[in-house]
């Protein structure tokens, strides 16, 4: 009698993050964007440059303290997304009185 997990391959990669290529979404944004960006500021070689760091940053940063801290600092250090999360409270609101 076989065991049903072993028949379904799908099952194995339902938590996976989704990738373009071999990156994940961040890591992707990481080397696609800077060198757009240094292209837009005439500055190519700088744009790859910044691109290799912030990819080599972001894996280091994965790496040491995973990715729900790197979430959870977004969420305290970036600006509150109204249209996106209606229901959350700002940021900056540490305590309710009242």
């Amino acid at each position: 009698m076989s065991n049903d997990y072993d028949q379904h391959i799908i099952l194995h990669h339902l938590d996976d993050p989704l990738r373009i290529f071999k990156w994940t979404i961040d890591e992707a944004l990481c080397l696609i964007l800077p060198p757009f960006l240094g292209i837009g500021l005439e500055r190519p070689l700088l744009g790859v440059m910044f691109a290799g760091f912030s990819f080599w940053g972001l894996r280091q940063i994965k790496k040491r303290y995973g990715l729900s801290t790197l979430r959870h600092a977004i969420y305290w250090y970036l600006p509150h997304n109204s249209r996106k999360l209606k229901n959350t409270p700002p940021s900056y609101i540490r305590e309710y009185v009242g």
